[in-house]
């Protein structure tokens, strides 16, 4: 088993570093683990890369560290091509993920343009219902509570989903892709844990 503390050092030499307990666990967690921990034994939660990102995403800004350290147990280092083949399953994992997150954002994209359709009609619905309702022969209190209260809540209603997708729901993934593209072009470096 492996621990799952995640170390960064702050300054011009800044990493991160993941405790892996075997090479496996940079993709993929064994969901068994805990059952078959020794009492006291820390348990990886989420796979390495999973971290990885984290790390990245939980920055207030995504700048490129130096290098990703991978650290494992001597024993699992005794495979020459290990370092090799957890940088290229890393660099692997960026490039599905990124594919994802991009169908996702675009999916986003074209449900709020779908929407838009629907909710300006509700919008003008909202709009001409409340001007209606501030004509000066409707008695004052019918002219507050409806015209420039509940038909103007429904025609921002009519906006507010449709603008909401377009232009703030997408901007997590936006911000996933770039810590991705940062992520996929990082040194890795494989060293022994002791």
């Amino acid at each position: 088993m492996s621990t799952t503390d995640t170390a960064t050092t702050a300054g011009p030499r800044e990493e991160i570093v993941v405790h892996l307990g075997a090479p496996d666990e940079l993709l993929a967690v064994d969901p068994l683990a805990p059952l078959h921990a020794a009492p006291g034994e820390k348990v990886r939660g989420m796979p390495g890369v999973d971290e990885l990102l984290g790390e990245l995403l939980g920055r207030p800004r995504i700048r490129r560290p130096r290098r990703v350290v991978l650290t494992l147990p001597p024993a699992a280092l005794a495979d020459d091509g290990v370092a090799a083949r957890l940088e290229a399953g890393l660099r692997r994992w960026c490039a599905a993920r990124t594919e994802r997150v991009e169908r996702e954002s675009r999916s986003l994209w074209r449900q709020g343009l779908w929407s838009l359709r629907g909710g300006v009609a509700l919008f003008v619905v909202g709009l001409v219902l409340s001007t209606n309702f501030l004509d000066p022969d409707v008695p004052q209190f019918l002219q507050d509570v409806l015209g420039n209260g509940v038909f103007l809540v429904i025609a921002w209603i009519g906006l507010w989903y449709p603008l909401d997708l377009l232009f703030f729901a997408r901007s997590p993934a936006k911000r996933e892709m770039r810590a991705l593209d940062v992520l996929a072009t990082m040194p890795v470096e494989v060293r022994p844990r002791g």
